[in-house]
């Protein structure tokens, strides 16, 4: 089929199309906002001509949520936020590709949050980032995607095109995280640094969190250590793996999963679960 010539009757098409599957965030990030990401990470690592990202989220119902803040079960948010909602935004960046090929473009789909290299502990893109590129809201202290409308609760998908489309502006409402550090207090491990920081500029505006020791991360929410809050007293399916002293190859990181206890399911997402910022709290006041 021949390119839609018209950008603006295209993005008009993609928007109703997405709109048509309900999905709950939407958004399109120029590429050139990538232009100081690490070459690892950029888009046109995986489509040289590149022109955007697409960005879609689906909410995390917040009953869901709430029992791993009440530290009630880990289960609904392990089955329905971390693995069901992710296979649907894997058939949504799907279907937008197929969207996109079927009108003359070159459409990459890159796998929801579950999917990261074994060997890095990296994904392709980082969801966050090109959904702060997108317009859809800032990172929280905990390295999260932070939305007016949901706070921490959403999943996200990207899917890279060379398709011109129309992009949005970088947030610039009131900030989301203030800053309360449960996050940092909730971790067990110590994953999140309560002053080292890393940050993107994008469209001029600075975006600041807070330094994740990404493998510690790994460690408590996927059950290596007794320590997460519904690691312990599940048998002998849980048990305490030692932490790395020295900082593991990539070779190495992939033999450590190895030792992953059977049924081990780690913190489920504390940090993810107390987070409340201020904008939800008003909310929720008003409700």
């Amino acid at each position: 089929m021949a390119r839609v010539a018209d950008i603006r009757t295209l993005t008009q098409e993609l928007r109703q199309f997405v709109d048509a599957r309900e999905a709950d965030l939407f958004g399109i990030a120029p590429v050139s906002s990538f232009d100081s990401a690490a070459e690892d990470m950029h888009p046109r690592r995986w489509i040289p001509d590149a022109q955007a990202v697409i960005v879609i989220g689906l909410q995390v119902p917040k009953a869901i949520v709430e029992q791993v803040e009440k530290k009630t079960t880990p289960y609904p948010y392990l089955r329905f936020a971390r693995h069901l909602l992710n296979d649907e935004l894997d058939m949504l960046a799907n279907g937008i590709a197929r969207f996109l090929v079927r009108r003359g473009y070159d459409a990459l789909p890159t796998p929801a949050n579950d999917w990261r290299d074994p060997r890095t502990l990296k994904p392709m893109v980082s969801h966050v980032l090109t959904a702060v590129a997108a317009g859809l809201g800032e990172v929280g202290w905990h390295n999260m995607l932070l939305t007016p409308q949901f706070g921490v609760r959403q999943k996200l998908v990207t899917i890279i095109t060379n398709a011109p489309l129309e992009a949005g502006h970088v947030y610039d409402g009131e900030p989301i995280c203030d800053r309360c550090m449960r996050c940092v207090s909730e971790c067990e491990i110590g994953a999140i640094s309560a002053d080292r920081t890393r940050s993107v500029i994008i469209e001029g505006k600075k975006f600041e969190w807070g330094a994740l020791r990404r493998l510690k991360c790994v460690w408590e929410c996927e059950g290596f250590t007794n320590k997460g809050t519904f690691s312990g007293g599940v048998g002998p399916y849980t048990r305490d793996v030692p932490f790395p002293e020295k900082t593991p190859t990539p070779e190495e990181i992939v033999e450590l999963q190895d030792l992953k206890p059977r049924w081990a399911e780690g913190c489920a997402g504390r940090c993810y679960a107390v987070c409340h910022p201020s904008m939800e709290l008003a909310k929720l006041r008003r409700a």
